[in-house]
């Protein structure tokens, strides 16, 4: 009959598993990191296309104008009713503080008439939303004039990829 003497691991093996794993963590950081950038542009794209959607939405079910605004410190979006003026929805997040978010014309709202169309004039027609770093995805939200928004990758150059800008 075989008896086992030895139970457990020694402190060298321990110390092996322990390298391995700190070896494998260092060279998964930088992935992890720019992956958790995209997943912010990402976030951020989608939080803006909602706004648009509800505020477009909103416009058509209350039959009056509401407007969508970007806020001026770059962290959020508000919807609000034109006239009397009342907010509608506002969504603010610290996760886009570390993004860069570039508007067409420097305009940063857009009106939706009760028909769903845009109020003619200078309006805001599209969102540029990028990390920081140079390898990171940047995604774009555009608002046409027929009240149509959409978000696109502008990297994506295939013809006939659904994605692209």
């Amino acid at each position: 009959m075989l008896k086992c003497l030895h139970r457990g691991v020694t402190l060298i093996e321990l110390l092996t598993v322990v390298a391995i794993l700190a070896i494998g963590a260092t060279l998964a950081a930088p992935g992890a990191s720019q992956m958790l950038t995209n997943r912010k542009v990402q976030g951020a794209a989608q939080s803006i296309l909602d706004g648009l959607n509800h505020a477009r939405a909103e416009a058509v079910r209350r039959n009056a104008a509401v407007r969508f605004t970007m806020r001026a410190d770059g962290t959020g979006w508000e919807v609000t009713r034109v006239t009397p003026g009342e907010t509608l929805q506002s969504y603010a997040s610290t996760d886009w503080l570390g993004l860069t978010l570039s508007y067409t014309d420097a305009v940063r709202s857009v009106t939706f008439l009760p028909t769903g169309l845009l109020n003619p004039g200078t309006q805001l027609s599209q969102v540029t939303i990028s990390g920081a770093a140079a390898d990171s995805r940047t995604r774009r939200v555009n608002v046409f004039g027929g009240g149509l928004i959409r978000m696109c990758d502008p990297a994506v150059t295939t013809a006939a990829d659904p994605r692209r800008c």
